[in-house]
């Protein structure tokens, strides 16, 4: 029988006895394998019957898929290199998916991250992944939390990342699947990688622990400030988590206060560094949606000293840099509280202002941009008028931006118009328009270009050919046409019109539905004659997309 352990056939035929009806020898079959198999070497079993092996991993009795993973474990175990894992994945995965019944077989997996030699760790991790996906949706973290609590502290960067992403399927899947006083530590350790130096497991920590139960957050946030002993990009990380929970409810944010994050940030802005300071703003402006945040930074004078940081920028080499952040950032605040901020922090219009005046091109693009967003309100059209002459003349400036600035400025500055003349984007506003809007708006419109008719610079810009800049263009025109000024305007310039029904000018299907929505406004006035209503109706009723081909394929199907 021993002969048999140097011959294939011989094997073959002893593991053929598995493989016939009657079960009742399967147990002397095992024993006479596993006699064969101790006369080999280590992995010599797993190199030589290969295929065998892969039958005896699958087979129905315990103790055949015992012994073949046996042989796969002490060739593992004596030295990873003797199965290359190319060669053998496919025993990897059978010997992973009969361990996943088994917690002494993630035990036994886990152990091998544990020695010197840390040339197989991917190889140990992707058993791992295949082992933990047999299982349902938390069950993992549940069953091996000692383990996740090792795998989430490994040096190794995939394993830590296994790890997190078993911790993330089963916060994002059920809150309840892991109450927080019996997975508060697993909590912790995942907040704590906010400040991993894998970009991918620090962003999954982030989600995962932004979304957790309110009791986790006294402790997590308490542990969590050991990013802000790390790096900037660390207590950015960090910092985002801070706001995320912030916006969830006043108590939340209260917390955060109480462990004096706000105040870090604020202070950091002090930084020489301009990425992170800019980082920083944008996080800051997020807090502008809720108006618990907002009063806490004015009344703790945050805003007062960022508005401080913005004067002291002109003396700051780096301050051309910095500048189109803080604009960012008041913009966000204005847009929701336009009055307060104009009045108390005027150094933001001036900066705001003087940015549009200047046509510096780093900063040009984000000042339009800030002025539409804090103008697209009614709110803000009103404080903006009350300004007075320094808007009057941004006005005018962008108005020339439009007719003579590279494609990139003329788009920005069409957006920005049309955000200031349009009333429907408010979503707060509801009833009838204040008439002192309907003749600022009108006022504005006609900035567009003083020198000539300003309904006719903008049917140009309509016509030319590029496609960012038609849109924009459309854009403005949907504003101006939300006025019954602007429709009357339409109607007087020749051409217009004709030139609105010509569908062979729009090739995009962007640009063909924003000239539909344009036309089915002008469909519902009555400033137009009988007849050009019938055409602006006739071409709503046909959509956007209508052509000469499209009936007469419907009228050749028709016969």
């Amino acid at each position: 029988m021993f002969q048999l352990t140097l011959s294939n056939v011989g094997i073959s035929n002893i593991v053929r006895c598995l493989n016939v009806k009657d079960k009742s020898n399967d147990d002397l079959t095992c024993e006479v394998l596993k006699i064969c198999f101790e006369k080999f070497g280590v992995g010599d079993v797993v190199k030589h019957f290969t295929s065998h092996i892969m039958y005896l991993l699958r087979h129905e009795k315990d103790c055949v898929r015992r012994l073949a993973a046996e042989e796969v474990y002490k060739s593992v175990m004596a030295d990873l290199s003797l199965l290359p894992v190319p060669e053998y994945i496919d025993i990897f995965v059978a010997v992973a998916q009969m361990l996943t019944l088994s917690n002494v077989g993630i035990s036994n997996i886990v152990r091998c991250l544990n020695v010197k030699d840390k040339s197989n760790d991917d190889l140990t991790c992707e058993v791992l992944k295949i082992c933990f996906e047999k299982f349902g949706v938390g069950d993992v973290v549940k069953h091996f939390t000692s383990h996740i609590m090792y795998l989430l502290r490994h040096e190794k960067d995939c394993v830590r990342r296994l790890a997190a992403e078993e911790v993330y399927k089963s916060v994002m899947a059920d809150l309840s699947l892991l109450p927080v006083p019996e997975y508060i530590d697993i909590f912790v350790a995942v907040a704590q990688m906010v400040c991993d130096k894998d970009v991918g497991v620090a962003n999954k920590a982030i989600i995962i622990t932004s979304n957790l139960q309110f009791e986790a957050y006294p402790k997590i946030l308490e542990e969590m400030k050991i990013a802000l002993e790390h790096n900037s990009s660390s207590k950015c990380n960090a910092y985002e988590v801070v706001i995320n929970i912030s916006l969830k409810s006043y108590e939340l944010f209260k917390l955060c206060v109480d462990n004096g994050y706000f105040q870090h940030m604020v202070e950091e802005l002090k930084s020489n560094d301009v990425l992170y300071q800019l980082n920083i703003l944008e996080l800051l402006s997020r807090l502008s949606v809720k108006p618990y945040s907002i009063n806490y930074l004015v009344k703790d004078g945050a805003l007062e000293r960022i508005a401080a940081l913005i004067g002291d920028l002109r003396n700051n080499p780096l301050g051309g840099l910095l500048i189109p952040g803080y604009i960012k950032f008041f913009a966000s605040i204005a847009h929701y509280y336009p009055k307060e901020i104009f009045e108390k922090y005027p150094i933001l219009l001036d900066s705001l202002f003087n940015a549009i005046e200047s046509g510096e091109q780093t900063i040009l693009p984000v000042a339009l941009d800030a002025l539409g967003f804090i103008g697209i309100t009614i709110e803000g059209k009103l404080c903006l008028t009350a300004v007075g002459s320094p808007f009057i003349q941004a006005i005018e400036k962008i108005g020339l931006l439009i007719r003579n600035s590279p494609a990139e400025i003329k788009i920005r500055a069409l957006y920005c118009y049309a955000s200031l003349i349009s009333i429907e984007k408010d979503t707060a506003c509801q009833g009838p328009v204040d008439q002192r809007v309907t003749l600022m708006t009108r006022e504005w419109f006609r900035s567009l270009n003083k020198e000539s008719d300003a309904m006719e610079t903008l049917l140009g810009i309509c016509k030319i050919p590029f496609p960012d800049i038609k849109l924009a263009a459309y854009s403005l025109l949907d504003a101006v046409c939300q006025h019954l000024w602007g429709k009357e305007l339409v109607a007087r310039v020749a051409g217009f019109v004709e030139f609105l029904l010509d569908r062979s000018i729009d090739k995009s299907k962007e640009a063909k539905e924003a000239r539909y929505d344009i036309i089915k406004r002008l469909s519902q006035s009555s400033v137009f004659d009988d007849s050009i209503l019938t055409r602006l109706q006739t071409y709503v009723e046909e959509g956007p997309f209508y052509s000469d081909t499209t009936l007469q394929v419907a009228m050749e199907e028709g016969n």
